[in-house]
């Protein structure tokens, strides 16, 4: 019958944040999988100034690195078991982060064409339209949303008027993050079919 894993003394071999000594990034990589956060710790602070620069390169926005840089991180931690012994921890982090800074760059842009494509709908170009015209306009724009399919109405409702992130709407609905844009470029385009000739 196996032991419990013993807790690692202060005087064992083993690197933790207040000894740091060289390890290899298979003896991480083993640590991870046996549910040492103390592994997780010394990974910290190895790699989280390299995935932070990498991320702020590519995004221009330090608050952004640091940001993917955790989820990163949280994700090593969260898929612990599957890592192999072999290969770079760095690449594998990077790699992952590289990953979420894509994932959130199109979230943004999914965002902005949105909110771009309901200002279209709610706020048209012509600032000279008469009030009376304004006010049909989001009078018919509140029915047609009211007549779409409940889940597409639930989307757009948080989305446009609440101003949810699609993540945000995920979570809250339990959906994927690409059904929640799916569904809303099928509602908006919609909308924008149902109010042609007011918008015209």
């Amino acid at each position: 019958m196996r032991s419990p894993r013993r807790r690692p003394a202060a005087t064992d071999a083993k690197p933790t944040l207040h000894l740091p000594q060289p390890v290899s990034d298979g003896d991480l990589f083993a640590q991870l999988r046996a549910d040492d956060t103390e592994a997780l710790d010394v990974a910290l602070k190895l790699h989280w100034a390299l995935v932070v620069d990498y991320i702020k390169r590519l995004t221009t926005s330090p608050d952004a690195a640091e940001d993917v840089a955790q989820r990163a991180f949280l994700q090593l931690w969260d898929r612990r078991s599957q890592w192999r012994a072999e290969g770079s921890m760095r690449a594998l982090l990077c790699r992952i982060a590289r990953n979420y800074a894509i994932s959130e760059h199109r979230r943004q842009s999914a965002d902005e064409r949105s909110a771009a494509a309901f200002t279209e709908l709610t706020e048209p170009a012509n600032p000279m339209r008469d009030p009376l015209e304004a006010e049909q306009l989001r009078s018919a724009l509140d029915r047609e949303i009211s007549l779409l399919p409940p889940r597409r109405r639930e989307i757009v409702v948080l989305r446009c008027v609440h101003d949810l992130s699609y993540k945000e709407i995920a979570d809250v609905m339990n959906i994927a993050p690409q059904t929640v844009a799916n569904q809303l470029s099928s509602a908006l385009a919609t909308l924008r079919t149902s109010l042609r000739e007011l918008l015209d």
